[in-house]
C-alpha cells in the first residue's frame, strides 16, 4: 500500500489567466484573478491528516518549466491539481511532464468541471491520471489517500488492474462541515475580484450546489446541501482574525432558505464582523425584506443571472424567471443601495441578431452597475451540451472543449461565429461606453481599490473587443 504523507495542491499555470473553481472554468476577460476555491476548501479537508503544500502557479504567473521546478523541489507524494474545460490541454500536458520528470512515482489526482462531467474520457486519454475528485466538500479524498479501497461516492480512481472505479454524485441530506482551510499556504491576500470594494478578500460558502436546474449550468447537477451555520461563522471569525475585510460568498444561489439566511445575517451583525461582501443569487429568491437585511449585514453587490430579454429562451433553457421579476428586483436593489452585476448569455440556439440586440437594449434599460456579456458555452455535464451534440453544433470529443468562454465554439442557422462575436463586442461597447454610465460609475466609487480596479478592468474589457475571432 502506498503511504501518502506530503500532498501538493496545485493550480497550474496557463497561457491566459484561467479561473477554474467551483466546477466552472473560463478565461479572465481582464486582469482580475480570484483564488482557486476548490483547492482552498480541500486544504481544510486534508489538513489534519497530511503535510500540505500549495502552489498557485497562475497567481505567481509561473511558466510551465518554473512550475515543474517548484514541484520537484517540493517533492510531494501526491499532487491534487485543478483543471477545467478552458485549460485542460495545457493542464494535462504539464502533469504529463511532471510525471515523466519525477524520479519516483507521484500520485496524480485531478479535480475540475471536465473531470466531473466526462471523467471516463480523461482516464482513457491520460494514463498517468490516478484519481479524480468529484466534490471538494467530501472527505472521500482522505479515505482514498489513507488507503481505503472504495468504492467512493466522490472519488473516481484507477484500480491496480487498470480498470476505473467510478464515483457518483449522491449526497446525504444532512448539513456538511468544512474544517477551516489552510489560508497560510495560499497567497490569498494577492487575489482580486473585479466587483469588490476592499482588500484583502476571501471566498466562503454557506451551502453547496444549487436547487435549480438551468440547462446551461452544471450547478444543479451537484445536489444541494446546507453548511453547518456554526461552521460558517467559525470560518468567518478566522477570516476576521487574518485581516480579511471583504467576502465573496460563493453560494451558487445565496438566500435559498430565507429563515436560515436571515439567521446568518443576524449573527454576522451581532458579531460585528464588518465585512463588505458580494454574493450570487436569483431574482425569484430575493425579496425586499431579505435585501434590506443583506444590506445591513454588509452586502454591496449581488450577481444575478439575467441571461436574456427573450421570455422564450428563458423558458426553453429552464431558467425559471421572467423579465418582470428581473425588473422588480433590480429596482428594489437600486432603492436599497445594493449594486447589481448582471450576467447575460448571447448565442443560445434560438437567439438571433434581433433578439440579441433586444437583450442589449434590455441591459441598457436595467442599467446595472456591472454587466457581463458572455457567449453561450455548451458546458460539460449540462443538458445544453447534450442538445448541442445532438444538433451537430459541436463534436462529442475532448478537442471541442479547449475554448475560452469568451469565444464562440459553434454556429447556428441564425448566427455564424463572426456575427456572434461581433454582437458580443457591440454589447460591451454600447453598454460600457455610455457617458451616463461612465459618470455614474465614477460617482459611485467608494474606495481607492475600487477606483484603480474600475480603470484597469474597464480598459482591458474594452480592449478585448478589438481582438479578432
Amino acid at each position: 500500500m502506498i503511504q501518502f504523507e506530503k500532498i501538493l495542491l496545485l493550480n497550474p499555470p496557463g497561457e491566459n489567466i484561467y479561473l477554474r473553481d467551483y466546477y466552472c472554468s473560463h478565461a479572465s476577460k481582464a486582469h482580475y484573478y480570484w483564488g482557486p476555491y476548490d483547492l482552498i476548501a480541500l486544504s481544510g479537508v486534508l489538513k489534519n491528516y497530511f503535510e500540505l503544500a500549495a502552489l498557485d502557479a497562475m497567481q505567481h504567473r509561473l511558466t510551465p518549466d518554473e512550475t515543474i521546478e517548484r514541484v520537484l523541489e517540493i517533492n510531494p507524494d501526491a499532487i491534487i491539481f485543478l483543471t477545467g474545460a478552458v485549460s485542460f490541454v495545457e493542464d494535462f500536458a504539464l502533469m504529463r511532464q511532471i510525471s515523466e520528470k519525477c524520479e519516483r512515482k507521484i500520485h496524480i489526482i485531478g479535480t475540475g468541471d471536465c473531470l466531473l462531467a466526462e471523467g471516463d474520457k480523461f482516464f482513457a486519454e491520460y494514463s498517468f491520471l490516478d484519481a479524480a475528485i468529484l466534490s471538494f466538500i467530501s472527505d472521500d479524498i482522505v479515505k482514498y489517500l489513507k488507503g481505503e479501497t472504495g468504492p467512493f461516492n466522490h472519488i473516481s480512481f484507477r484500480k491496480s488492474d487498470g480498470g476505473i472505479e467510478k464515483g457518483g454524485l449522491q449526497f446525504p441530506k444532512e448539513e456538511f462541515y468544512i474544517p477551516i482551510p489552510r489560508y497560510d499556504i495560499f497567497p490569498f491576500k494577492q487575489y482580486r475580484i473585479p466587483h469588490g470594494l476592499r482588500l484583502p478578500y476571501a471566498g466562503i460558502i454557506t451551502d453547496y450546489g444549487c436547487p435549480f436546474h438551468c440547462d446551461y449550468c452544471i450547478g444543479g447537477e451537484l445536489g444541494f446541501r446546507l453548511r453547518n451555520l456554526e461552521n460558517v461563522l467559525e470560518e468567518m471569525r478566522e477570516l476576521k482574525r487574518l485581516g480579511v475585510r471583504e467576502l465573496w460568498i460563493k453560494d451558487l444561489t445565496f438566500g435559498v432558505h430565507k429563515k436560515r439566511t436571515q439567521e446568518l445575517l443576524r449573527r454576522m451583525r451581532d458579531e460585528e464582523f464588518n465585512f463588505t461582501w458580494v454574493c450570487l443569487s436569483r431574482v425569484n429568491v430575493l425579496d425586499e425584506e431579505l435585501l434590506m437585511e443583506m444590506k445591513a449585514a454588509g452586502c454591496h453587490t449581488i450577481q444575478l443571472g439575467i441571461e436574456s430579454a427573450s421570455e422564450e429562451l428563458l423558458e426553453q433553457y429552464t431558467k425559471g424567471i421572467t423579465v418582470e421579476q428581473v425588473k422588480k428586483v433590480v429596482e428594489m436593489c437600486r432603492r436599497i443601495g445594493i449594486r447589481i452585476l448582471a450576467h447575460y448569455i448571447l448565442g443560445l440556439p434560438g437567439d438571433t441578431v434581433e433578439s440579441i440586440r433586444k437583450t442589449i437594449r434590455y441591459a441598457i434599460q436595467l442599467n446595472a452597475e456591472f454587466a457581463s456579456f458572455n457567449i453561450a458555452m455548451p458546458r460539460m455535464g449540462t443538458a445544453f451540451r447534450q442538445e448541442a451534440i445532438q444538433k451537430g453544433l459541436i463534436r462529442d470529443d475532448l478537442a471541442t472543449l479547449d475554448n475560452s468562454i469568451s469565444q464562440p465554439v459553434y454556429e447556428t442557422p441564425e448566427l455564424d461565429r463572426a456575427t456572434l462575436w461581433a454582437l458580443r463586442n457591440e454589447a460591451i461597447r454600447r453598454y460600457h461606453l455610455r457617458l451616463s454610465f461612465i459618470f455614474r460609475r465614477l460617482l459611485g466609487v467608494r474606495t481607492l481599490y475600487e477606483f484603480t480596479t474600475l480603470f484597469r478592468e474597464g480598459f482591458s474589457l474594452i480592449a478585448s473587443t478589438r481582438k479578432g475571432k
